[in-house]
């Protein structure tokens, strides 16, 4: 027969002093934090909603994401393109696309044969 007991009730439980923080040798540390902006209220009343939102004009249109297939890396690529059409962040970069396309390549021309890339000629 197998005995069981309560660890409970083997072990009374411990006595822990409580940690006190002292702030002596230390000045307190200035924040690095912006201030906060005024807070920001929507009026979702239906008056409000009877109102038209009002349209931004060409110089307050956001960037847009976009995310593409790079044809030379074969890899996904996402970009931040502006209001113009111009590339504003990509990810990965052009370079990083040129190092692994090149990598590709090399390891590609490695892996083949000696003298199957040559032709042969009588």
């Amino acid at each position: 027969m197998i005995g069981t007991s309560s660890l409970s009730a083997a072990l009374p439980p411990a006595a822990v002093e409580p940690t006190t923080r002292s702030n002596t040798g230390r000045p307190p540390r200035p924040s690095a934090d912006p201030p906060l902006d005024p807070a920001v209220t929507l009026d979702l009343s239906p008056a409000a909603r009877a109102m038209p939102a009002p349209r931004p004009n060409a110089a307050e249109v956001a960037d847009k994401a976009q995310y593409q297939r790079d044809l030379d890396s074969n890899q996904i690529v996402f970009q931040v393109v502006g209001p113009d059409g111009s590339v504003v962040e990509q990810l990965p970069s052009e370079a990083t696309l040129r190092a692994r396309t090149y990598a590709r390549e090399a390891e590609a021309a490695r892996s083949t044969e000696i003298g199957t890339a040559v032709a042969r000629s009588a």
